[in-house]
């Protein structure tokens, strides 16, 4: 699957293990129609940012580059939400754990998102919580418009706002909304679109869509305890390093990531017979 275009911002390097990674033959499709982005609008498939949003993400970039405290780890190292936006809203596929699974109820629809284990809560025909709750995935309200489920999230957590992963890094405001629309279209497939707007960080709202489908079998549970009993090694690690922004953008330009040249993860996949 090709995921969410480049938004502007540094690619972050590759572990060594990248090499290994089936990166599949097919690009994604919606409604049969193939894709090379998850973005649709605009059509430059990027997040317009304004100025003040550029500064927002690069801010918040060069802040999770400073870990020499628990509390300033990643929130997916420290297990309480998936790396990037896998979790959302919007929710977009990351490196692997791309599964979610939706529990339907008379007043609330839970979709349980596989990466680190965490839970989204759709109140229906809800009213928003009180402003200073912000749920780590927002506040979630939805409403059926026929066979469509749509679901409108803001009051984002403050750590949730920089969303880092090897795929996509994305930026999404604290009182940003984003609207989510689910249709089933056929016995096999959800579509999934979604809108996001916030005037103080983009210059428009922006758009995109992709496939639900089924997989057989369980989602077992995502056991994550790197942040636990690795932090004491993790800290020393990095107060070693004395890491900061700037050491670690020295460190990304002089090392090129792998997947820039390797063959197996670089584009010209898809034209191989």
């Amino acid at each position: 699957m090709i995921l969410i275009s480049k938004v502007p911002g540094l690619l972050l390097p590759l572990p060594r293990w990248s090499a290994w990674l089936d990166a599949g033959t097919r690009v994604l499709r919606v409604k049969g129609e193939p894709r090379t982005s998850i973005s649709v609008d605009p059509k430059n498939g990027k997040v317009p940012y304004n100025f003040r949003g550029r500064i927002k993400y690069w801010r918040a970039m060069l802040r999770t580059q400073k870990r020499n405290n628990p509390e300033e780890q990643l929130l997916g190292d420290r297990c309480v939400v998936g790396f990037g936006s896998t979790g959302g809203p919007p929710m977009l596929p990351v490196l692997y754990n791309h599964h979610y699974q939706f529990v339907q109820s008379p007043g609330q629809v839970m979709i349980l998102v596989e990466m680190n284990h965490a839970v989204r809560t759709i109140r229906i025909d809800s009213e928003p919580l009180p402003t200073q709750i912000r749920p780590w995935l927002g506040d979630s309200v939805g409403h059926w418009e026929g066979d469509t489920l749509v679901v409108e999230t803001t009051q984002f957590h403050p750590q949730q706002s920089f969303r880092g992963a090897i795929k996509h890094q994305l930026y999404v405001g604290l009182n940003s909304k984003v609207t989510e629309r689910f249709t089933r279209i056929g016995e096999q497939e959800i579509h999934y679109a979604f809108t996001v707007e916030d005037d103080k960080t983009y210059r428009q709202p922006w758009r995109g869509e992709l496939t639900f489908r089924p997989s057989n079998g369980q989602i077992y549970e995502f056991a994550c305890h790197e942040g636990n009993y690795g932090m004491i090694g993790i800290l020393a690690g990095e107060r070693e390093q004395g890491k900061n922004g700037l050491r670690w953008l020295f460190e990304l330009i002089t090392n090129m990531p792998e997947e820039v040249d390797h063959e197996q993860l670089g584009p010209g996949r898809f034209n191989r017979k």
